[in-house]
């Protein structure tokens, strides 16, 4: 599902963002370079995606908290 925020984090490279080098080589792995690529994807997908797991979709849910994003990972899960 694409969201059409305009908030400047979404479209920032992942790999200039300060996330652990852990979410920066799953991201690499599954082709996302922004956070806006991770969701146009469902949400529920992430942890089975190559070099994910539970602990990668924690630290997007800290991520979206920390941006005060979280209200666009309601619903989100279509």
């Amino acid at each position: 599902m694409t969201q059409d925020i305009a908030h400047p984090i979404l479209q920032k490279a992942i790999q200039g963002l300060n996330v652990s080098k852990e979410f920066k080589a799953m991201a690499k792995a599954n082709g996302y370079k922004t956070l806006q690529n991770i969701l146009d994807h469902p949400l529920h997908e992430l942890p089975f995606k190559k070099l994910s797991g539970y602990r990668m979709l924690k630290e997007l849910l800290d991520i979206f908290n920390e941006n005060e994003l979280e209200h666009l990972l309601d619903g989100l899960d279509n």
